[in-house]
């Protein structure tokens, strides 16, 4: 009974398996075939999505940090350099502090955003950070913009907004969603800051440029973030087919050595395995038992209680084998028919023979009836025990033999009872 119910839940197992692996595949069947791909993903996709971006907007950072250090350092000293003549500034001081203090708290805030990709104790405030760091150095930017009494500065400082946004949409990698608040409710805190200190500012250039860079920016960000979700769709469909192919791979070969009613390895099997355990005991000098067990009457099983039934004790035996063989190296096998072997490596006679005998108590202990049998009221099994120390002049089928003619002997001598080979 207890065989039956572990078949049962692996045949369970394996269709919940299949099942959930077939709702997958359809579903991102479905959401590759839309002409308007959404940004928003069923939950059973859109956090490995999510977390895919952000290893890809970490990656985008770690690679280029480097030349993003460059980038503020290089604006800064050409708007600095600019109005610089025989060393001399010629525009107002304030504008050079400005611009200085521009240059610092942006290189700040790259370091910042460094070290969350950086430190793995830090990578899950990646997101908060970058959003921290960006949206508030284009507030100084903008703030700067409004405070700077150079026309041609203020000018400038307009253009290091709009190539910071496109930055910020074409090339981080962070959701859509994330790259508008960037840009979105950066330039709205900058109205909100110049307005509130009462900076002298030109608002339709601003509502300009913020609008169009924004514009455009959204425009790039969701192209961007479309073909990233279609690759995500693509490499999961490739992934599911190839898990799919390797379990189905696992499956065949499963089946190969498998014997399909009991669970328990076939014959091709445990001859394979026969082989390689009758080497490695000729090799080690280590005795090599077998037990054939032979299920007595079963014809007339068959024919009483019917074939149905006749295949659940089948079922039963082989679940009481397994039950019996349980170190790594022992093999229960359904040899054919109403035939099984149990191969014991490593196994001398007196341990093969209290095998049989625990194998013989487990099936009198589950007393499967059995109303033609002429031995016993339930299903009883006769067994050959045959075991030997292989060498360089045996043949592997000696011991197959000698087993097969204990069983013989079991069958002769009455049944249900296990009979031991003599030693060579």
């Amino acid at each position: 009974m207890a065989a039956e119910k572990s078949m049962a839940a692996d045949k369970a197992g394996r269709e919940s398996s299949a099942a959930a692996w077939e709702a997958e595949y359809d579903q991102v069947r479905d959401l590759l075939s839309r002409k308007f791909m959404p940004l928003r993903f069923p939950p059973a996709l859109e956090p490995h999505l999510q977390r895919t971006m952000l290893s890809q907007a970490m990656n985008t950072i770690r690679e280029n940090y480097g030349l993003l250090f460059m980038m503020v350092v290089a604006i800064t000293l050409m708007l600095v350099s600019k109005y610089i003549v025989g060393g001399i500034w010629i525009a107002p001081p304030e504008d050079l502090h400005l611009l200085l203090v521009n240059g610092f708290g942006s290189a700040l805030g790259l370091l910042a955003m460094v070290m969350a990709v950086q430190q793995p104790w830090l990578q899950r405030f990646f997101v908060p950070v970058t959003l921290c760091v960006i949206t508030g150095l284009l507030v100084m930017v903008n703030l700067t913009t409004a405070s700077l009494l150079d026309e041609s500065l203020r000018q400038g400082s307009t253009y290091v907004v709009i190539f910071v946004l496109q930055l910020v949409y074409g090339v981080s990698s962070l959701p859509l969603a994330v790259t508008a608040f960037i840009g979105i409710g950066g330039m709205l805190l900058s109205s909100l800051l110049i307005w509130g200190m009462d900076l002298r500012f030109d608002w339709w250039l601003f509502a300009q440029y913020a609008g169009l860079a924004n514009f455009v920016g959204i425009g790039t960000g969701y192209v961007i973030e479309v073909r990233q979700r279609r690759l995500f769709l693509q490499s999961r469909l490739l992934d599911l087919e190839r898990r799919q192919l390797n379990r189905l791979s696992e499956r065949l070969v499963q089946l190969a050595r498998e014997d399909g009613l009991t669970g328990l390895a076939n014959r091709r099997h445990f001859n394979d395995s026969f082989l390689i355990e009758w080497e490695r005991a000729r090799r080690e000098h280590q005795p090599l038992s077998l037990v054939l067990a032979d299920v007595d009457h079963f014809k007339a099983y068959n024919d009483n209680h019917g074939h149905i039934a006749g295949d659940k004790a089948l079922v039963q035996v082989g679940g009481l084998m397994r039950q019996v063989a349980t170190r790594p190296t022992d093999l229960a096998a359904r040899y054919g028919g109403e035939e099984f072997v149990m191969l014991l490596p490593n196994t001398d006679t007196e341990g093969a023979q209290a095998l049989a005998t625990q194998l013989l108590q487990a099936v009198d202990r589950a007393a499967m009836p059995h109303k033609a049998s002429s031995v016993g009221r339930h299903v009883t099994l006769s067994l050959g025990v045959a075991t030997v120390v292989p060498d360089d002049h045996m043949a592997p089928m000696q011991l197959i033999d000698r087993a097969d003619k204990a069983l013989y002997a079991a069958k002769t001598g009455g049944r249900h009872r296990v009979m031991v080979a003599e030693p060579l």
